[in-house]
């Protein structure tokens, strides 16, 4: 057994939960990739994953195992990461996926001009509801709304969500104010972001309660559209504080719940474990980070 391919293959199964892609990753047999990792545990005398037909898990052992592991092999980069050239070290494409919002068009804007000495780093910019896979989707940095982190993220929490439920005061005035959120669902006007998946609407979440919404008056696959619906005077809607601050601060909108339960999420910079990381991805995630704490 190649100790050294070993640990690579095994900290891409513990970030892939899968043989089958680990095998992809470095064009081998999933066969080749089960026994490896069989004569890995008998070395250790530890079950490193817990496997069935159907899926594996990692153990807590193998939880332990996998932060040395990353680092072991960081380590080893290290020592022969002088074979690339600065120049060649601060190239080549750098995937970002993060979900669709009018600060998203802000950021890019921030993260291009920070590039601006970099022209050969390429960004391919994704926005999208979805929390595109590190493997197949080759994603190598990610913001995404999230109660805690996931195992196989590094990750780095930004803030607490805030989304108030705001509406035009020109609105307020002509409805009144809803009681609470299940009257302002059930009997005022009220936005929807449609799934255009599953062809039906997403529910309003309050904590770990869904809020039905009966009373369509917006209905769109655009998060950026609630928005301007809510400018216009057509609807109550639960807008991203980062987007909508400034049109609270001119007074054009005015909170009608603060909806504190969405405290429990927050907004996370990460980056999916890697065997290796290259120093490119790394120079980006630090400036998003940046970008986004002095956004935020």
């Amino acid at each position: 057994m190649n100790r050294l391919d070993a640990l690579k293959y095994f900290i891409v199964a513990a970030e892939t939960l899968s043989f089958k892609a680990t095998a992809s990753r470095f064009s081998v047999s999933p066969q080749v990739i089960t026994r490896v990792i069989s004569e890995l545990e008998g070395e250790l005398g530890e079950q490193l994953f817990k496997r069935n037909t159907r899926a594996i898990r990692i153990t807590d052992f193998g939880s332990r195992f996998l932060a040395d592991a990353i680092a072991f092999l960081q380590q080893e980069e290290r020592l022969f990461g002088g074979v690339k050239t600065a120049e060649e070290s601060l190239s080549g494409l750098v995937r970002i996926t993060l979900p669709p919002s009018d600060y998203a068009d802000k950021i890019l804007l921030r993260l291009l001009t920070a590039l601006a000495p970099y022209p050969d780093i390429q960004i391919d910019w994704r926005t999208d509801f979805d929390t595109l896979k590190a493997v197949d989707d080759q994603i190598d940095i990610g913001i995404r709304i999230s109660r805690t982190p996931e195992d196989h993220w590094v990750a780095k929490k930004i803030t607490d969500l805030q989304e108030p439920i705001v509406a035009a005061p020109s609105l307020i005035a002509k409805t009144g104010l809803p009681k609470d959120v299940f009257d302002l669902a059930a009997n005022f006007p009220v936005g929807y972001i449609l799934n255009p998946k599953t062809g039906k609407v997403w529910d309003w979440m309050m904590g770990e309660q869904p809020i039905i919404l009966t009373k369509p008056t917006v209905i769109t696959s655009d998060i950026k559209s609630l928005l301007p619906a809510v400018l216009s005077g057509r609807i109550f809607a639960p807008i991203m504080y980062h987007d909508c601050k400034s049109y609270l601060d001119s007074g054009e909108l005015q909170v009608v719940f603060s909806n504190e339960e969405t405290l429990i999420w927050g907004i996370y910079l990460y980056r999916p474990y890697q065997t290796i990381t290259p120093k490119r991805v790394l120079m980006v995630f630090e400036l998003l980070e940046k970008i986004l704490e002095e956004g935020f």
